[in-house]
This record gives structure tokens, sequence and C-alpha cells, in this order.
């Protein structure tokens, strides 16, 4: 199917071009219309087109100024340009351009279209065939372990662009024997109510995992390449060295990854991992074997690595999974402010879950809903808790990076008790005195790893409204707080000399001294090294 984008300043001339054939009859779809060539060109590289219909002349930007930018800009397509009788000399500027025709307004009919557009399609193809041929010619002057990478990266992530004639690359042949695949999926240990401050955005860090691991693979196994398969799954296609036991080094493999995972970034992984397979061409297959490993982990989690042995996982029979009835008795329970009322219905819940056993597109879906629902009771409120609740797309992206139905239960069980305890303080609040205490607490206690749920255990009140309470007395949030008083004194300490910056972050209660670095930067400005080398 052939992408066609059009473009002309006249609406009706547009939508009559539009309109004038089945354009599904001649293999082609219009995936965007455009009424000058400022948003076509945006819309050229957005869509990608295979060929652009434009008019010639436009104001600010005339057909052929706009084919020149896209193709300047790297895009290929093939273009037909509309024209009026007296604009013979820039249609024929447009075809030394390598336009493949060019139509007049006034006598364009199906006929003149479908012919043109068989043109057009004859010039698209040709280019395909060059992009290919100049694809080739780059692969070939690539070196052997990207010409490797690239190809297995096509044969696993993009398997539908090999053609019949791609077979293995030279690079590859006498290598990887009995190669097998190892999905890790990242799992952060934080599965409470809403994100860390510490959390991780994966995007930011995938450089830095991608180089742990590829040490790891590269002192493990014979043959490995290691491929990013999503933002928190990596595909590691390998084979082992002569003589090695495939369980005990795939184990010792994925132990020696959780350790510099949770050394570097507080983290763990997930492990997926195939048979040993006959040769490459059946990686594809070992793929959708460890794919079905991770799945079987989400509903038993016993053990973070999983073989790929047969096995079949619960699907649940219910196309959706729908909570909603319940929704009449949450809103019941928060208007009574009945934290015991909201305790069952979240067993309630939670039991749904253990028996339907949802997938996790169902299972994070349902949790959204519920969250969502919640969350309206709060937000208008004129006591207003709306800083207690994060947005909802932060708590989204949150529930997606869960690798288990476990996990997933466990934060409806963090979530339940958040909500109670916010029912119980709204019965009784006790607003007054709480910043200072809040304060006198972290003063005391700015050496320990604090968390905001643990200063409110302390002072026996709910998270979320110490939360809501300490930012509307103080303007500043109790985390920024806590966070301004271990960096006082962990320039106090610096100015002595007499540390390493770990011990420091050791000292003062911080996971480490990656996270300690990023939280100096964001209060002070500059890195902790930097503030020591002042002048």
């Amino acid at each position: 199917m052939y992408r066609i984008v059009l473009v002309d300043d006249e609406p009706l001339i547009l939508a009559g071009i539009a309109s004038l054939i089945s354009w599904e009859d001649h293999d082609c779809a219009i995936v965007g219309k455009a009424t000058n060539g400022p948003s076509a060109y945006d819309m050229i590289l957005e869509e990608k087109p295979d060929i652009v219909i434009t008019d010639i002349r436009m104001p600010i930007m005339n057909g052929l100024e706009l084919v020149e930018k896209c193709k300047a800009g790297g895009c290929t397509f093939a273009f037909i340009v509309l024209t009026n009788l007296e604009e013979f000399s820039l249609a024929r500027k447009a075809l030394t351009l390598g336009a493949s025709d060019y139509l007049v307004k006034i006598d364009l009919n199906e006929d003149a279209l479908a012919e043109s557009l068989n043109k057009a399609k004859k010039s698209c193809d040709l280019m395909i065939k060059h992009q290919q041929h100049q694809l080739l010619n780059d692969l070939i002057k690539s070196s052997s372990k990207d010409m490797v990478q690239q190809y297995l990266g096509r044969l696993l992530l993009s398997p539908g662009s090999l053609s019949d004639g791609n077979g293995l690359p030279p690079e590859l042949e006498g290598h990887y024997h009995r190669p097998f695949i190892i999905l890790c999926s990242m799992r952060s240990d934080n599965i409470s109510f809403e994100p860390g401050e510490d959390s991780y955005d994966f995007r930011q860090i995938q450089k830095q995992i991608l180089d742990i691991i590829s040490g790891i693979t590269s002192r493990t196994f014979q043959d490995q390449t290691l491929l990013s398969y999503s933002d928190t799954i990596y595909l590691l296609a390998a084979s082992l060295r002569p003589g090695d036991d495939f369980v005990r080094t795939v184990d010792n493999f994925c132990a020696k990854c959780n350790t510099a995972l949770k050394t570097y970034f507080e983290l763990t992984a997930v492990y997926g991992i195939s048979e040993q397979t006959d040769g490459v061409p059946c990686l594809p297959c070992a793929l959708e074997h460890a794919l079905t490993a991770l799945e079987y982990y989400y509903y038993d989690s016993s053990s973070p690595i999983v073989y790929y042995s047969g096995q079949t996982f619960h699907r649940s029979n219910a196309k959706t999974f729908n909570i909603n009835f319940l929704k009449k008795d949450l809103s019941a329970s928060i208007a009574q402010n009945d934290s015991e009322k909201m305790a069952s219905i979240f067993s309630q819940i939670i039991d749904l879950f253990q028996e339907g056993k949802p997938g996790k597109e169902h299972a994070t879906s349902a949790c959204i809903n519920i969250y969502t629902y919640l969350y309206a009771f709060f937000e208008n409120e004129d006591n207003s808790y709306q800083d207690v609740f994060p947005y909802t797309i932060n708590i989204a992206e949150h529930l997606n990076h869960f690798n288990s139905l476990a996990d997933i239960i466990e934060w409806l069980q963090s979530f339940c008790s958040k909500l109670c305890r916010l029912l119980d303080d709204r019965k009784n609040t006790r607003s007054d005195k709480l910043v200072e205490q809040a304060k006198r607490y972290v003063q005391s206690h700015y050496t320990e790893k604090l968390t905001l749920t643990d200063i409110a255990d302390a002072l026996n009140i709910s998270y979320g409204h110490l939360s809501n309470t300490f930012k509307k007395f103080t303007n500043v949030t109790l985390s920024d707080y806590i966070a301004s008083v271990k960096i006082d004194h962990a320039k106090e300490l610096i100015d002595t000399h007499q540390y390493l910056m770990y011990e420091i972050s050791d000292m003062l209660g911080f996971d480490n001294p990656y996270y300690f670095s990023k939280v100096f930067k964001k209060i002070t400005g500059i890195s902790p090294r930097e503030y020591e080398n002042r002048s």
C-alpha cells in the first residue's frame, strides 16, 4: 500500500482530488492533507509518505520549495505537481527536480490521476530498490561486530525487514553454536503506591545499563549480542563457551547482573530464558519462548529466573476485567470517612485479582480506573488533598514497570493503606504543630534514610495529610526540606576535607553515591566534587 500526502491551498480542490478515485483500488491510501507548505513539511517528516501530490503555487512556501526542503532534510518520496495552464515553466522545473509527472488542474480527471499515480509508483519502487542497494553497501562497510548486531537486530526486532535473500552474514558462520535468548526485564524495588523520588527514567539510564550488562556478557559467553528490546527490557542472544553448563552459567550471569544493577541503580531484573536452539535462524522462535517465560513469571513470581520448558500460562477467560460494580461502595466509604469499609472493599478487589488473574494490561487498566475514580473525590474539596495524589500518567507509568501480578496486588495494598490513613485523618485533623514536629523529627534523624512515610508514622498522621499540610504552611515539600537539611550537613562534612564522598553519602542515609550526587546538584546547582574544589 503506497502512502499518499495531498497538498493544495484551495480546500475545495484538495477535497476534489481526495474523492476523485477509489485510492484503495490503486493500492494507495491517503495518510495526510495539508493546505500550506510549512504544515505539509511537518506532516511529511512525521508520516514519511511514499508519494506527495502538491500544488506548485502556494503562499509562504510553494510546492517546489517544499520538495527541495524535504529532500534536503533526508526525505525520499516520489511526487506529482498540480499546475494551472500558465505555470508550464514551473512544471518543467519540477520535472528537473525529479517529479514523476505533472497534472493540469483544469484537465484533471480520474484517468489522468490514475495514470499519473502509476508513474509515481514506478518511481517509488525504483527509489526503494536504490535504498536497499545502498543499505547493503553500508552493511558491507560496517565492522563485523556491527554487521552481526544489525543482522540480529533485524532478525529479532524487525523480522519483516529481512527478505528471503538475506542469508546469514559470513561473520555469523561458525559462531553462535546452539544459541539462546535471555530477556532481562528491569524491576524497581519500589512497589509502593507512588513512584519514589529516586525513581529512574529508564530511557535516561539505558546506555549505562547496556554498558554494565555488556561487560558481564563478554566475560560469560562465547558469542553475545545485546539489544534494547524496550525501555525496560534488554535482549541477549548468546552461546556458551565449550564445556560450560547451560543452567549454571546462565544462573551465574543473572546473579552478577542483579548484583551490579542493585549496586548502581537500586534495581534488579527478572529473566526469561529460552532453550538452546539449533542455530541463529531459530532465534525468533527462542525469543517467543523467552517472552513466554516472562509472562509465566507474571503469574508465578516465585523465582526471578524463569527457563522456558514448554510452560503454558494462565490467561483470564474474561475479555475485560470490570470492577465498576464496587464504585458505589467506594464513594460511600469516602463520604463517611470509613477506613474500615474502604479496607474491606479493597480486600474484595484484591480477591478478584487473585481469583480472576487478569493479564497485565487488564490489571493495570483496572488499577488506573480505581485510582482515577477515587482521586476525583479529593480533587475538588475545599480542604484539598490533590498534592497527595500524583498525576494519573505517573501512576500508569509506575504500574507498567511492574513485572508480576503479585507486584500489582502489593501496589493495591499500599494504595489502600494510604487511603485508609487519609480517611482517618479527615475525622480528626491535626494540622497545628505538625510542621514544627516534622521539622524537629528531620533535624533529629537526618542521618537516617528518611521517607515521608517514616515521619508520618512517627507523628501518627497520614502521609497525605502531612505532605499537604507541610507544603501549605512552608511553601516547600517535606521531601525538599529533608533534602535541604541533609545537603546542609553534607556541605559541612565536605568542608572538613576528612571524608570521601561515598562515606558522606552513607553518613547521611543516602541509598548510594549516585543518588547523593543527584540530590546535591539539585539543591546547590553543582556536584559534590565541584563544591569541594571550589575556589
